[in-house]
């Protein structure tokens, strides 16, 4: 059952991959759209992209990934790190968090999550970077490597990634997965 659910996370995060990082601040941060401030899920990205084409009558089906991340880009439409991670862990856990009301700081601190150490590590646990300002998303712990996805402006939006298990990682496991 375990392989199948992680199964079905990894299809859910390829509606994600290469979405641009946005991050929710300035004009966007109270608009009622959740596409716009970064904390959309990849359905409400695309169609809010899709609506953007329209208005600009612009056939998409034409675009490259290059030209469809650029576009979105122009347009302020991504995810960041934090609406990432809540969209993947209620995806995982059938949960119902709201994307809009996360930070990364705030999903790997107490009483939403607690520090666990790496060797315990699994898929759909944080880990903090940045003093709370990033978090990746674990997919999975194999052997000594942690793969995650994460959304970032330095990775140029949501794209997967790898680190060695090491003492100066922080990982945290929201209550959530207690159940």
């Amino acid at each position: 059952m375990a392989g199948t659910k992680l199964n079905l996370l990894k299809q859910e995060i390829e509606h994600y991959l290469g979405l641009p990082y946005f991050k929710n601040v300035g004009k966007f941060k109270n608009s009622g759209d959740n596409a716009y401030v970064g904390k959309g899920s990849a359905k409400e990205i695309a169609l809010a992209t899709i609506d953007r084409a329209n208005q600009e009558n612009i056939k998409l089906i034409d675009f490259t990934p290059q030209q469809m991340y650029n576009f979105q880009k122009k347009h302020h439409l991504g995810i960041d790190c934090s609406g990432l991670a809540v969209h993947l862990l209620n995806f995982y856990f059938d949960t119902n968090i709201d994307p809009r009301k996360t930070s990364a700081d705030m999903l790997t601190s107490t009483p939403l999550s607690k520090k666990i150490k790496i060797s315990e590590a699994t898929t759909a646990d944080l880990i903090r970077q940045e003093d709370g300002h990033h978090v990746l998303f674990v997919i999975e712990k194999i052997n000594d490597q942690i793969y995650y996805i994460d959304s970032s402006l330095k990775g140029r939006g949501v794209k997967f990634g790898q680190l060695p298990i090491s003492p100066q990682l922080v990982l945290y496991r929201l209550a959530v997965q207690s159940k």
